[in-house]
């Protein structure tokens, strides 16, 4: 199996992968992007198609294209060794699945078995009338429920659970699915064991974009005080609320299509908005977006509409969202409901008038600002703080300039304000709230590194950078210059295979390294090297210009550790190994000024 590991590897491209879930940008050798894994404002992760691995220097993620893919799909080993191997067209001859993938497997199985019960319930079975008018009386057609894969839990304690375990599934299985729940003896009953989740409730299939369900959502059909109208399954190994998008596996080819998401909240929103004829419509399930969420959209379209119930201006986990998809390069806009509670509500009243408002839709934006200036007097000072409060950290978390810019303006203009003053408040905002900065322009530069490692990762990421080794720069640079022991051991290796070995060419040289070295010289490629070094003129001059600095900085760390020790014995008084210590300095001390000149 690890032979085949490594043919699907050969095989496949770990740009032309994460290129199909986010857009890449050409930075020297390397493609940089946004994090898929953490929100930022520049593009901190990097790809080296060269070693053909990943690595974001904000948050630290990094590996090859299977962690890539384990990492953005939320998949297991199995999972993304089977569609790597279809990317590559390789036959998996044989696998043994762990336990973890079995796991996840049984339960996807239990969750497909109970979809199916649930949805016989609902259109065939006598049990399933109240369900049925239910849904009519929404305005919910048959055939719109079954293409949904809708179904019905009906009243009682052990309806699932009878007949799944009639079926092989054990207590166990179905616990851990969620479909169970074990008994409260207090609150039940004198009688021990399980009882169904799910009760007298219609049923929503939660999918991913294969269609594969991970988990349920339930809605009563009858409203209780004492009970939510809607509940969900647990998390569990296969099912994370905050990355499913309901209705994704059947909207997906119309929001690629029409590059646009139109983004509710509840599932009956998705039903009635789909009824009338608008099929790029998924439902966040009534949680604020999430970066698994946003990561999703993200790859699909460049376009989301916002319609939501709640008033997204004064809800604060909304303004996070916005800010995800506009970091993920999406362009957000907003449609208001009116007088209406939800969407659902507004096409069962005007359908054709609800189409419309689509086509409105408000920049997100635009949006935010004029809502606060409706709600506060733009002419009183009290007015203007307010709408400064609520507008000013939105605007300063706008990603593009030429953006940001323009709201600064439309806002200084509706406060009647000098663009300077509002530009300025921005600004500190943008500096208050920004203060990770930006990893790889720090590692860009020679000139800004201030840490002996960094200095050490960079000159070996430049000795790296041209395809032939500058021998000069081989014999001016010494294993014992480098305090990383991995740089150290890496550039003892470099240099004497480089002395035994009749090629000159780095990559023929690295086919041979040692596989302890392989991470550490991973990670030298995904420093972000200037383009301007492509030109070996220029390249030659800056590794010169490093190599003198690595040098001063090893000789510079021996005279401080030669001074140390002649205090030392002059206070013992030790008058030949002071002598033998002044000697080295001073001779320490003449390398060092000569690597200055």
């Amino acid at each position: 199996m690890t032979d085949q590991v490594d043919e699907i590897k050969s095989k496949v491209d770990i740009v032309e992968v994460a290129s199909s879930y986010f857009p890449l940008k050409k930075s020297g050798r390397n493609f940089a992007a946004l994090c898929p894994f953490h929100g930022e404002k520049t593009p901190s992760f990097m790809i080296s198609p060269e070693r053909q691995v990943f690595k974001c220097f904000g948050c630290g993620e990094g590996g090859d294209v299977f962690t890539f893919l384990e990492k953005v799909e939320g998949w297991d080993f199995r999972e993304t060794l089977e569609e790597l191997a279809k990317r590559a067209g390789v036959k998996l001859t044989s696998f043994a699945p762990s336990g973890a993938s079995k796991l996840k497997e049984k339960l996807i199985a239990v969750n497909k078995l109970s979809s199916k019960f649930y949805s016989h319930l609902l259109s065939n079975h006598p049990l399933g009338g109240k369900a049925r008018d239910y849904l009519l009386m929404r305005g919910i057609k048959k055939s719109t429920w079954e293409q949904f894969s809708l179904g019905y839990a009906p009243a009682g304690w052990e309806n699932i659970l009878t007949f799944l375990n009639k079926r092989g599934f054990s207590l166990a299985d179905m616990a851990t699915a969620g479909l169970i729940i074990a008994r409260d003896v207090a609150k039940i009953s004198a009688q021990q064991g399980y009882y169904d989740r799910f009760r007298n409730r219609i049923i929503f299939p939660l999918k991913d974009a294969r269609g594969q369900i991970l988990g349920f959502s339930a809605r009563t059909i009858v409203d209780v005080k004492e009970e939510p109208k809607y509940i969900n399954s647990p998390e569990t190994p296969v099912f994370t609320k905050g990355a499913i998008l309901f209705g994704l596996d059947i909207a997906r080819e119309s929001i690629k299509k029409k590059n646009e998401a139109i983004l509710v909240e509840g599932e009956f929103d998705v039903l009635s908005a789909h009824q009338l004829g608008v099929t790029n419509i998924v439902a966040s399930k009534g949680t604020a977006l999430t970066e698994r969420q946003v990561v999703i959209l993200s790859r699909l379209c460049t376009n989301v509409s916002l319609c939501f119930d709640r008033d997204i201006a004064g809800d604060f986990a909304s303004h996070r969202g916005i800010e995800l998809l506009d970091l993920a390069g999406v362009n957000v806009k907003v449609v208001e409901l009116g007088k209406y509670k939800d969407p659902d509500e507004f096409v069962r009243a005007q359908p054709s008038e609800f189409k419309k408002t689509l086509d409105e839709a408000s920049d997100i934006y635009d949006y935010l600002i004029e809502s606060a200036v409706r709600r506060n007097d733009p002419k009183t000072p009290q007015g203007k703080k307010k709408i400064g409060q609520e507008t000013i950290g939105t605007i300063a978390k706008i990603s593009d300039d030429l953006v940001r810019a323009h709201y600064i303006d439309k806002l200084a203009k509706l406060l009647d304000l000098e663009v300077s003053l509002v530009a300025a408040a921005v600004e500190k905002n943008k500096s208050s709230g920004n203060k990770a900065g930006d990893l790889t322009e720090e590692l860009a530069s020679v000139e800004s590194i201030a840490s002996s490692s960094k200095l050490e990762e960079y000159f070996l990421a430049l000795f790296l950078h041209q395809e032939e080794v500058l021998a000069k720069i081989v014999a001016r640079v010494n294993p014992s210059d480098f305090e990383n022991d991995d740089a150290s051991r890496f550039w003892k290796w470099l240099r004497d295979i480089i002395r035994s070995s009749k090629t000159k060419n780095i990559k023929k040289l690295l086919i041979k390294l040692p596989k302890n070295l392989d991470k550490f010289v991973d990670n030298l490629y995904l420093v972000n090297i200037s383009p301007v070094f492509f030109e070996k003129e220029f390249w030659a001059e800056e590794i010169t210009k490093t190599a003198n600095r690595l040098k001063q900085f090893a000789l510079r760390q021996q005279i401080m550790a030669i001074s140390a020790e002649l205090k030392l014995v002059q206070k013992k008084k030790d008058n030949q190994k002071i002598g033998n210590l002044t000697k080295k300095f001073d001779e320490v001390s003449k390398l060092l000024k000569e690597t200055a000149t």
